[in-house]
């Protein structure tokens, strides 16, 4: 096996006590005070990530955002300056290679993808801007880390960050600008994974460390992997490797408003066309259980003891008290107040078909 890598914060991450567990590759924290605790912070108050594990890649030229549309299901050459956009890679099937985030930064296109995928999306991407040329693919992964301020007091401690500039106040949902921190200019996004208002900052490698001290002085707790995938679920932020893979289109996740149909060509394009038109045999779904029965990863999903699915992503819900999950589900069986059953260890437990987001008081928008 490969040499985990580690991101610039290590050792103040097992300063700080934090549980380390390999994840894609990289040795990250999954927890410090505990994952409920973590969870708690960020929907009440502030907690910090280190996401430094994403890779972060640029792309300019005359055909950058050419190139970018026929790889991705959205509109990179309509993308105005400061915005950023939620879009998919896709392979000739519609499945599902990964999901990603794309922005406009002056010339150049700024591409966020999973660390997991790394390398596959580099080189996936490469190839394409080499064959079109025009195009120039950057990793800028080891020289830029990422930290995620997240938590309705995100903003303030962004202000003070920020020198009590009142553009923060005016950064919109998915958009992002340069900001004076620390003496340096450094790109700050208004994007995140938790569901609650929050923020992304890109910060050169070797200032990651004084600010993330910087952070915690502004009363952020930090927090790790769990505490991120659980605030993720409760909003139904897809994750891939769960909701979103090779063998599932976007149409079949409930996620049609990240493809843009009206585009020329894309990857993956002609299946979407033709799912469109016919329909989607199986849709993801959330499903609620009862008490405090905790779906996982893998569980099988039954109708009359017939397996009908199996759990994408399950967990409690910190927020709510009660377990929670996401499943592929046969059309015929994903209508809202649906009952299945939940094959536990050695039992069954009834469980119901939701809308989500399971936890509906997010402040993302705010």
């Amino acid at each position: 096996m490969s040499e985990l890598k580690r991101t610039p914060l290590y050792d103040r991450h097992l300063a700080a006590g934090a549980k380390i567990v390999p994840f894609a590759g990289w040795e990250m924290p999954v927890s410090y005070s505990g994952i409920l605790d973590e969870h708690k912070a960020v929907r009440e108050s502030l907690g910090v990530f280190d996401v430094s594990h994403m890779g972060r890649f640029t792309l300019s030229g005359p055909r950058a955002a050419e190139a970018l549309d026929y790889l991705t299901t959205g509109g990179a050459s309509t993308l105005e300056q400061g915005r950023f956009i939620y879009t998919m890679i896709l392979n000739e099937r519609g499945g599902v290679l990964d999901d990603l985030l794309v922005g406009r930064s002056g010339d150049s296109l700024l591409i966020v993808v999973n660390a997991a995928n790394l390398e596959a999306d580099f080189a996936h991407m490469h190839a394409w801007c080499k064959h079109l040329g025009g195009a120039e693919l950057v990793d800028e992964s080891r020289d830029v880390a990422l930290l995620a301020l997240q938590g309705p007091g995100s903003r303030a401690a962004l202000k003070k960050l920020a020198g009590d500039d009142r553009r923060v106040d005016r950064l919109a949902y998915y958009r992002m600008d340069d900001f004076e921190i620390m003496g340096r200019a450094m790109t700050v996004s208004r994007t995140g994974y938790t569901g609650e208002l929050g923020y992304e900052i890109f910060v050169a490698s070797e200032k990651a460390g004084e600010l993330w001290d910087k952070l915690l002085e502004l009363g952020a707790t930090p927090c790790g992997l769990g505490a991120r995938d659980t605030l993720r679920l409760e909003v139904a932020y897809p994750l891939y490797g769960h909701e979103l893979d090779a063998d599932h289109t976007p149409l079949e996740a409930g996620l049609g408003w990240v493809v843009d149909l009206d585009k020329e060509d894309f990857i993956g394009r002609d299946i979407l066309v033709k799912q469109k038109e016919q329909g989607v045999k199986v849709r993801l779904r959330g499903f609620a259980a009862s008490g405090r029965d905790i779906p996982r990863q893998g569980y099988r999903l039954l109708k009359d003891g017939k397996e009908v699915g199996t759990v994408a992503s399950g967990s409690i819900a910190p927020s709510l008290g009660t377990g929670i999950g996401t499943a592929y589900l046969p059309v015929e069986l994903a209508a809202f107040g649906g009952k299945l059953e939940l094959e536990l260890r050695g039992r069954t437990a009834e469980v119901e078909v939701v809308k989500t987001p399971f936890y509906k008081k997010g402040t993302a928008k705010d």
